[in-house]
């Protein structure tokens, strides 16, 4: 195999990506070099995109092969623009893994899904043209990456004075995201080490800045949501679950909110976050014997009525409450099999 790949070389690609795709996982963060997703396959554009679109969703049109042409013409020119500016117009070719990193991230960019191709995206990429859609798409990013830095700040100055190896680590791996970021030719990829777990991790699939942006977003709900409860309380919730939490990869938020929804389910107070005998009682009394599909709903009423015991009310706070909501509703099975076996302190945390 060749170690570079020329810009116009149509032929290439294939095997660029074929041995991307094989060549294994180089854990940049948490969810691998590619934001999680395997290295673009399917879009080897110049020998597979029909096979690609036929693969698509169910019912979708097969991509007429004029159109084929033309998105693949588009695509290589927007690529062939890529490498001229990446190599500062010295080169014409670049080695095989930048290749696949740059078309990688114009995919990115464009939105086309090299696994499962819309045929109506592509469409509507032939008619605007390629290089027009690439140039607002990745206005579009940059956009987003403006909002990351902000996204830190508030992440930085609402995050409570809890241990947490790996998530001071975190923090300190996404301060000056932006200035490491590159969107016109990286805009997959996540110049930073993410290791802390969130209560309701971000989808694999999303990448990039998007990924790095809705990762603070849902990490500033669940940090809005353990100010509402005392330092003190909070640290003796965690170390009932280990006493060495702040060495361990745990998510802070979890112990502390599945604890306030046991408060709550229980009738005692959400803002002690600590349940008395009467309290498990009264909690197994209510629950048993109903199926999973009665608590979960049960979880998510209650979740929702702790959010209003510590102040966390519709509209203002919707999203936060909207979080606790969903994690509440997880917690349907292990709730259950808790109660079948008279173990509700293997959920809600006795300390």
């Amino acid at each position: 195999m060749a170690d570079t790949v020329g810009a116009g070389d149509a032929g290439t690609v294939a095997p660029v990506a074929g041995a991307a795709r094989a060549g294994g996982d180089s854990r940049q963060v948490e969810r691998g070099a590619y934001g999680g997703s395997a290295a673009p396959s399917a879009v080897t554009v110049a020998s597979s995109t029909t096979g690609a679109v036929g693969r698509g969703a169910a019912g979708a049109a097969l991509f007429a092969p004029a159109d084929e042409a033309d998105f693949q013409a588009g695509l290589w020119r927007v690529l062939a623009k890529q490498v001229t500016l990446y190599t500062l117009g010295e080169s014409s070719s670049l080695p095989e893994y930048d290749a696949h990193r740059l078309l990688a991230s114009t995919c990115f960019v464009l939105g086309v899904d090299p696994d499962d191709p819309d045929p109506a995206l592509m469409r509507a990429i032939v008619a605007e043209g390629a290089e027009a859609t690439f140039e607002r798409e990745v206005r579009l990013v940059e956009r987003e990456a403006e909002r990351t830095d902000g996204l830190w700040r508030e992440v930085a100055l609402t995050t409570p004075l809890l241990e947490s190896v790996a998530l001071k680590d975190t923090l300190e791996s996404l301060r000056g995201f932006r200035s490491r970021y590159a969107p016109r030719f990286f805009a997959h990829e996540i110049p930073a080490d993410i290791d802390y777990p969130l209560a309701e991790p971000v989808p694999e699939a999303v990448q990039g800045v998007r990924y790095v942006n809705a990762y603070l977003e849902r990490l500033l709900m669940e940090n809005r949501f353990l100010q509402r409860f005392d330092l003190e309380r909070c640290k003796g919730v965690l170390r009932a679950v280990h006493p060495d939490y702040g060495e361990l990869i745990l998510n802070l938020f979890e112990p502390v909110a599945t604890n306030a929804v046991g408060c709550a389910l229980a009738g005692c107070d959400v803002r002690s976050l600590r349940m008395d005998d009467a309290g498990y009682a009264r909690m197994a009394t209510s629950l048993q014997g109903k199926p999973v599909r009665q608590v979960r709903g049960e979880l998510e009423a209650t979740a929702l009525r702790a959010c209003g015991e510590v102040g966390l009310r519709a509209p203002d706070d919707e999203p936060v409450r909207g979080y606790v909501e969903k994690f509440a509703s997880r917690l349907a099975p292990r709730l259950r099999n808790a109660l079948a076996h008279d173990a509700l302190a293997g959920v809600f945390v006795r300390w």
